[in-house]
């Protein structure tokens, strides 16, 4: 079954190499995808970079698969339990409430 980021018609009709490293550092793209998400996902306010061509197979497999964490509730509940401790996960917590 394809997830929702895998859809071919919910691309972009451009690449996102550039708009990708621009946001990930070289830093972030070291972490795995569920990793990235659980420490930094409270941060993205919106996210659409899973949706664009990708040149580079393994940056768009990276980035693909954050936008699926992050749009999957319960996934991203799942990274968040397996790579954080319970002082990092309440502080994403308190930061999730926070306005804006």
């Amino acid at each position: 079954m394809q997830s929702q980021a895998d859809k071919v018609g919910d691309r972009f009709d451009c690449e996102g190499e550039e708009i990708a490293r621009h946001f990930f550092s070289e830093a972030d793209l070291r972490l795995s995808p569920e990793e990235y998400a659980a420490r930094h996902a409270h941060n993205w306010g919106c996210f659409s970079a899973h949706r664009y061509h990708y040149r580079d197979a393994v940056l768009g497999a990276w980035v693909r698969r954050f936008g699926e964490i992050l749009f999957d509730d319960e996934e991203l509940e799942r990274c968040r339990q397996r790579f954080l401790t319970a002082e990092e996960y309440a502080e994403v917590k308190r930061r999730e409430g926070e306005p804006f």
